[in-house]
């Protein structure tokens, strides 16, 4: 019986699909090679984009000092000593005056309630309070409808200052006592019945980086309000020296 042979051989070009000219899928193929590494590039410049936006999200912040001008010295926080920060933090902190102002500014808003501008000045004394601040207190708003009660009671409250003083102070924080007399009647002057009383506020202010909503530096982190006794309401205010005595 004879044995037949069986020679293979191998084209050349075997991979090419049948029907394909070599050129076209050659083409195809470099095409395809170009492609992911295309990819694998744009993945890693994503990449480098995100390590270059987290560093510089977690770079201390640069220090700006402000002189009596208001004109701005930038300097970089890699050249800033731990003495220099010291005397760049004592001599931006918040004067005396911008407490008082921002102290005033901030009751104004939150005590002297009015029916036809509470839909404004509420929000605006949130926004002057620190965020944990903020948040409770915007809640407990919205809970006990506070804003769509005083918007239909009709109702105004003037309030005058008799005594604002700078308790204490530290690098961080800053404790302030105002007393001022609160007026609440109706919206349209005697329409009817109003009432007078004392109350004692105790504000604890944070300094913080001064922005365009914070341009005094300081934000309200706690703050307490107690009515003054009736024995006490009759005795005339003393005023200090750090205090405000002006009305609104």
């Amino acid at each position: 019986m004879e044995r037949q042979a069986l020679v293979k051989t191998e084209r050349k070009g075997a991979g090419v699909p049948p029907g394909s000219p070599p050129a076209v899928w050659a083409a195809f193929v470099a095409q395809g090679r170009w492609k992911s590494w295309t990819l694998v590039a744009l993945m890693g410049l994503v990449a480098l984009q995100s390590f270059a936006v987290i560093r510089l999200a977690t770079r201390p912040p640069e220090v700006v000092l402000l002189d009596a001008a208001g004109d701005a010295t930038p300097i970089r926080r890699t050249v800033a000593t731990d003495a220099l920060l010291k005397f760049l933090a004592d001599k931006t902190r918040p004067p005396d005056v911008a407490v008082v102002r921002f102290t005033r500014d901030f009751l104004h808003l939150a005590l002297a309630v009015n029916s036809s501008t509470i839909d404004a000045s509420w929000p605006a004394a949130l926004v002057m309070m620190a965020p944990e601040l903020r948040a409770r207190l915007d809640a407990e708003a919205a809970r006990t409808r506070v804003v769509e009660t005083w918007r239909l009671a009709q109702r105004r409250t003037d309030i005058s200052f008799d005594e604002i003083v700078l308790e204490d102070r530290t690098p961080s924080l800053l404790t302030v006592r105002a007393t001022l007399t609160r007026r609440t009647g109706p919206l349209v002057e005697g329409a009817g019945p109003t009432s007078t009383d004392r109350v004692r506020v105790e504000l604890v202010a944070r300094s913080v980086t001064p922005t365009i909503d914070r341009p005094d530096g300081l934000e309200v982190a706690e703050w307490r309000l107690s009515p003054i006794p009736v024995r006490d309401v009759g005795s005339k205010p003393e005023l200090r020296g750090k205090g405000d005595s002006d009305a609104p």
